[in-house]
């Protein structure tokens, strides 16, 4: 789609006095799909350029190709005209997307709100009368807050959708929980479920604060603060013995707990004993057991479905 052609379709949004996203709302398309239009990423498809026309009150030929003119006549006589009108539209539209591709584009209005898109990044804000809304079009993260709740969604492979229900329930990744206090209680920060109390109860003790007092006491008192940062291996072993407890996952536990082992104990030698040469072979082995690992709850699960 031409830039003409995309900016004909911000005009005429911005005339019936509505957002992209109550938009989108009547279209039945998601916001992103608009915001492409409208920044000549995409095309609408017919029953869209349809349904923007009537939407509009316009007819199919103004929507496209801009102004219809009465009669051929007129369109012949004024044919250099308007071919000259469109050159420089088109010229001016180019203009202003190359500069938004230097610098985000701001639009103000108290009728529309904030807006802000930023090209380089894929990034885009909305703050209006329907909300706060958020965009980030290259990770496929999406926030909106307003007054129906709060939705998040993101395409990521470690995301999680979130949204508020009608009835003061939340559903994330499809469980619902009663209330937020119950999802707090049952997911850490990370989204992850819990299976059991213990599961829960060790993943939740602050257990890299411990260890940072530990630091700071053996620097102090024995003064061992270069040893002392070996303390901070004990950390992802902590975690990976409570996703054990938890899942009962021996190969989890061996592929999280094995690079942390092989990491000081190279550190160590290279470090303490000055020996780096032979002790880097450790580290060789560290993607040879995750590979195995991995191979083993292939197997497991492919004779769990036999």
């Amino acid at each position: 789609m031409d830039l003409a052609m995309a900016q004909r379709l911000v005009d005429r949004r911005k005339a019936a006095g509505l957002s992209q996203e109550a938009l989108a709302a009547q279209l039945g398309v998601s916001r992103q799909a608009v915001s492409k239009w409208e920044r000549s990423e995409s095309s609408p498809d017919t029953d869209n350029l349809i349904a923007l026309a009537a939407l509009y009150g316009v007819s199919l030929d103004e929507l496209l190709y801009g102004e219809a003119a009465n009669d051929a006549d007129d369109l012949e006589d004024g044919s250099a005209d308007t071919e000259t009108a469109d050159v420089a539209d088109e010229a001016e539209d180019s203009a202003e997307h190359a500069d938004c591709g230097d610098k985000p584009l701001v639009d103000i209005s108290l009728a529309r709100g904030i807006h802000v898109i930023d090209p380089n990044k894929g990034e885009e804000v909305h703050v209006g009368w329907s909300g706060i809304h958020v965009t980030n079009e290259r990770k496929g993260e999406e926030v909106h807050v307003g007054p129906d709740g709060v939705h998040i969604d993101t395409l990521e492979d470690d995301g999680h959708s979130v949204r508020t229900n009608d009835d003061g329930t939340v559903t994330i990744d499809g469980e619902t929980f009663s209330s937020w206090k119950e999802a707090h209680d049952k997911l850490d920060h990370h989204g992850k479920h819990f299976h059991t109390k213990v599961g829960r109860a060790w993943n939740k003790f602050p257990f890299p604060a411990l260890v940072t007092l530990a630091y700071l006491v053996l620097g102090i008192v024995y003064g061992t603060w270069g040893m002392g940062l070996f303390l901070v291996f004990l950390v992802p072993v902590y975690y990976a013995i409570g996703d054990f407890i938890d899942r009962r996952h021996l190969s989890k536990l061996i592929e999280a707990i094995y690079p942390a082992a092989a990491i000081a104990w190279f550190l160590y030698m290279w470090l303490c004993l000055g020996q780096p040469h032979p002790a880097w072979i450790i580290l060789i082995t560290i993607p040879v057991i995750k590979a195995l690992m991995r191979w083993c709850r292939k197997q497991w699960k492919h004779r769990k479905q036999a």
